[in-house]
């Protein structure tokens, strides 16, 4: 009987053990499979990825985008410049990304969807009305940090910008020449470009980078060549940009753009010159000097056969609150447009601008917005305009951004 006492006692002190043991293998183990989660948690700080982010185990989804509504009350609905055409437009625009990065062996691994809004779609066979509808601007996979190759549909890889007048108030457009409006210069006919691509972009250190890509795939039996090299240092930045247009087809459309923007103490200066394979070009030339209260800009933008357009301004912060600019601007035909405008800060979050313009026909324009903005990334005005042939505009507008 005491043997069997004492073998009892045995096996019970083995089971505590035993179980013990187990339990404290459960407990690690579950520590252990506890730091996993942790970190799959915090996928998007692992990354570097901030803003409005939800994390799984391997991929941190971002999400980004924006909401406006705009509406306006006119008299002149028809923009002809006379009045008694009354009417109204209500319009809302959206746009909203989300973009899934993980961590590969080749730097983050991308998959990025941009929807925006598209207004005014028509439906029915025969065309029976209009709806908004929805439409993806972008959808495309990416790979890479310093070197990266892009598919999908997006933007253009192409390399342009340094083209801007620095003057204010006015924007150079040369008539609005095909490709040369308020976004800068380009060739007369440009080249297709953006669309369905694959695409490929490498930085090669000390401010240097460079792209190629094959643009313009949705359209059949087509691509665009683009190209380009940009760069970015203390000095300034410059770039160069090529688009052979067609290449499937043999039509041997091309396009080239190069811009250079030089900053020296405080004067800036820059170039930019566009051709195609027609022979066509546009040139700018514009550089702005900075002096203690006010800044002097001059620009002008041309093309062959003596056309061209220049504008001229100057710009004083008078103080914290007060900024005014003058600007004029004029072309070969003799038009030509004088303006002012003030920039007053009613209160942090509040700001007044009122601007006035005359022009060659002697028409007089003037108009003012007051703009909110109190935080949240959240934006709203009130404006409104009209000129010396009694035409009026009252608008309004809010939205919001978030990431």
């Amino acid at each position: 009987m005491k043997n069997k006492l004492i073998l009892e006692v045995s096996t019970m002190k083995i089971k505590s053990l035993f179980l013990g043991s187990a339990a404290a293998v459960a407990l690690s183990s579950g520590a252990m499979a506890a730091d996993p989660i942790g970190i799959a948690l915090d996928t998007c700080s692992m990354l570097n990825i901030t803003g409005l982010v939800v994390s799984s185990e391997s991929n941190c989804l971002k999400f980004s985008g924006e909401v406006g509504y705009d509406w306006t009350y006119t008299n002149d609905e028809n923009e002809d410049g006379t009045t008694g055409d009354y009417g109204t437009t209500s319009d809302f625009d959206w746009e909203f990304t989300m973009e899934a990065t993980a961590e590969s062996d080749f730097g983050p691994a991308k998959a990025v969807v941009t929807l925006v809004d598209n207004n005014n779609v028509a439906v029915g066979n025969p065309v029976s009305g209009t709806i908004d509808a929805a439409e993806i601007d972008e959808a495309y996979v990416s790979i890479g940090d310093q070197t990266v190759i892009m598919a999908g549909k997006k933007g253009s890889v192409v390399k342009d910008g340094d083209d801007e007048t620095f003057t204010a108030l006015f924007d150079l457009d040369v008539r609005d020449a095909a490709g040369a409006g308020d976004d800068g210069i380009w060739a007369i006919t440009p080249g297709a470009t953006g669309g369905h691509v694959m695409q490929i972009t490498s930085d090669l250190g000390n401010g240097v980078d460079v792209a190629l890509g094959l643009e313009d795939l949705q359209t059949n039996n087509n691509a665009s060549l683009v190209a380009g090299v940009g760069v970015d240092q203390d000095w300034g930045t410059a770039h160069i940009g090529f688009v052979y247009d067609d290449i499937l087809s043999g039509t041997s459309l091309w396009d080239f753009h190069a811009g250079a923007t030089f900053n020296i103490d405080d004067m800036s200066f820059r170039a930019a010159f566009a051709t195609d394979e027609a022979s066509n070009w546009i040139a700018l030339v514009t550089g702005k000097a900075t002096f203690d209260m006010f800044t002097l800009a001059a620009g002008v933008e041309f093309q062959p056969a003596s056309v061209w357009e220049a504008s001229v301004s100057g710009e004083a912060e008078v103080n914290d609150a007060v900024t005014i600019a003058v600007a004029g601007r004029w072309d070969d035909l003799n038009n030509w447009d004088i303006a002012a405008q003030g920039v007053f800060a009613v209160s942090d979050n509040l700001d007044l601008t009122a601007k006035v313009n005359f022009d060659e026909s002697s028409l007089t324009v003037f108009n003012a917005d007051l703009d909110w903005a109190p935080g949240g990334d959240f934006e709203a005005g009130v404006g409104v305009q009209f000129d010396s042939n009694s035409v009026f505009e009252v608008s309004t507008s809010f939205s919001k951004s978030f990431e």
